[in-house]
C-alpha cells in the first residue's frame, strides 16, 4: 500500500496527522468550558478542527489511501504512546473510519480545490468519527446521537472552512502542487 506514496507524500500525511493529535491537547479543555455546561460532547463539538488536518493531507497528497493511511498512523500513534485515547483498541476504528470516509467520498468528489470540498469531507470525517464513538463505545440512544451527528457535521463544516482557509494560500502561492 505505501509503494504508491513517494518520501514526500508520507512526511506530509505524517506531519498533518501530527499536528492533528499535538492540538488535542490544547484545544481539548478549551472546548469543554464550552461544551461541557451545555451538556454537549466534547468530541462532537470540536472534532471539525481535528478533522480538518486529515482533510489537508489528502486535498494535498491526492493519492486515494492517503486518509486511511492518515488514520491508521493516529490512531497507532494514540495506542503506543498513549495520549489523548480512552478508547483503547477501538481507536483503530474511531480513528481510521473518518480516513476510509474521505478517501471514498473525495472519488466523488470533481473539483477538489473548492470550498464546497473541504466542507463535505471534513464534515463527513467528524460524523464518522463521532457516530463511533456515539455507537459502539457509549451506545447512546438514538436521538442523543442524532444530536450528536448535527453537531458533529457542523463542528466539521466549520474545520472544512479552517482546511479552506490554510489550502487556498498553499495552492495560490505554489506551495503546493
Amino acid at each position: 500500500m505505501f509503494k504508491r506514496f513517494s518520501t514526500q507524500d508520507l512526511i506530509i500525511i505524517a506531519s498533518l496527522a501530527g499536528i492533528g493529535i499535538a492540538i488535542k491537547p490544547v484545544v481539548s479543555p478549551l472546548s469543554k468550558l464550552i461544551s461541557a455546561p451545555l451538556m454537549l460532547p466534547g468530541g462532537s463539538f470540536t472534532g471539525g478542527f481535528y478533522m480538518l488536518w486529515l482533510v489537508l493531507a489528502v486535498l494535498i497528497v491526492r493519492k486515494f489511501g492517503t486518509g486511511t493511511v492518515f488514520g491508521v498512523l493516529q490512531a497507532l500513534i494514540v495506542l503506543v504512546i498513549g495520549i489523548r485515547g480512552n478508547q483503547g483498541l477501538l481507536s483503530l476504528l474511531s480513528y481510521s473510519l473518518p480516513g476510509i470516509v474521505v478517501d471514498l467520498v473525495n472519488l466523488l468528489l470533481k473539483d477538489r480545490d473548492n470550498l464546497f470540498t473541504h466542507i463535505v469531507l471534513c464534515a463527513l470525517a467528524n460524523v464518522s468519527g463521532a457516530l463511533v464513538v456515539a455507537v459502539v463505545l457509549f451506545r447512546h440512544p438514538l436521538p442523543l446521537t442524532i444530536g450528536i451527528a448535527v453537531l458533529a457535521m457542523i463542528s466539521g463544516g466549520m474545520g472544512g472552512l479552517v482546511s479552506y482557509a490554510i489550502f487556498k494560500p498553499l495552492k495560490k502561492y505554489g506551495v503546493i502542487a
